[in-house]
């Protein structure tokens, strides 16, 4: 009977033995699964790509509400190509603020707080203690768009490797303040700027097409309060005023929330007044807006 009893302890030994190394092999094959989804992917032309999938869980302030699907609506998609380039039915103008998230930027949302106005925030990777404003503003129902990580032209333009890396890097910090990747961006000067041409020539004429084969959208503007200069309020008014006169249906507007900029956070209660004494209504920027592209100058 002893014998008997340890052959049959240590086959069941053996059992528990083999079911915890299968356990351990599976668990291992799901974490190989997870990294390798959630790894940054190479598309097919060399360019790096951010793979939307967040399942490693990491600590996002997500924003979702149950009616929002933004997460599936803005997410850059390379298969979705279709672009809107007619202007709406009623006066519009859409509000974008580049170069922040800063110390003006929760200024700039209790104003818009103030008016009932969702904007468009280009956000940039420059201030970290900043990032948190990112997933604030997009919880107060703004959208979120991609301008630069580190905005220095000579980096950012040295390459069109060097222009996905810079773009990964902002792609990363709005990933892990809002979920996922949205497909909007904006170049840094804009898609006309010169200044690329003295790092790499030809440069935004190749990038303006891969972005968009990429399943990202570039958004230029149609008109500026011109603070991207040091003006005083008063003078950002005016110059709003006379950039904007010529009757445009629809408005994709140039305004800055970084560091520095608190002549903008003063002149911008003036220039949502100007705008809705001249009959414009106020939207964020989403897939049916109309794309303002300006002509390609390197």
């Amino acid at each position: 009977m002893t014998s008997h009893f340890k052959g049959f302890r240590t086959i069941v030994f053996t059992c528990m033995l083999g079911f915890a190394l299968l356990l351990n092999a599976c668990a291992g094959n799901a974490s190989h699964e997870t990294a390798d989804r959630t790894a940054t992917s190479s598309s097919q032309d060399g360019t790096a790509a951010v793979n939307n999938d967040d399942s490693q869980g990491s600590s996002v302030a997500r924003a979702r509400q149950e009616d929002d699907t933004r997460d599936v609506e803005f997410a850059v998609d390379p298969a979705r190509t279709s672009w809107n380039f007619e202007a709406p039915a009623t006066k519009t103008v859409y509000l974008t603020f580049d170069d922040g998230p800063s110390e003006n930027t929760q200024p700039v949302l209790d104003i818009l707080d103030r008016y009932g106005i969702k904007a468009t925030f280009f956000v940039t990777g420059m201030h970290p203690d900043y990032y948190p404003m990112i997933a604030t503003c997009y919880k107060a129902g703004h959208t979120i768009g991609m301008h630069t990580y580190s905005h220095d032209y000579s980096d950012v333009y040295a390459s069109v490797d060097a222009y996905w890396a810079d773009l990964n890097k902002i792609a990363g910090v709005v990933r892990d303040q809002i979920g996922y990747v949205p497909c909007f961006i904006r170049f840094p000067g804009g898609s006309s700027n010169t200044v690329s041409a003295n790092y790499t020539l030809g440069i935004m004429s190749e990038l303006s097409q891969e972005v968009v084969a990429e399943g990202y959208q570039y958004f230029d503007w149609d008109a500026s309060c011109g603070d991207g200069a040091e003006h005083t309020a008063d003078e950002l008014v005016d110059a709003t005023i006379a950039d904007t006169s010529y009757g445009y249906q629809s408005i994709v507007f140039l305004m800055h929330d970084g560091t520095d900029k608190e002549s903008t956070v003063e002149a911008l209660p003036r220039i949502i007044e100007y705008f809705r004494s001249e009959g414009y209504e106020f939207a964020p920027i989403d897939r049916t807006t109309r794309v303002p592209h300006h002509g390609i100058g390197n």
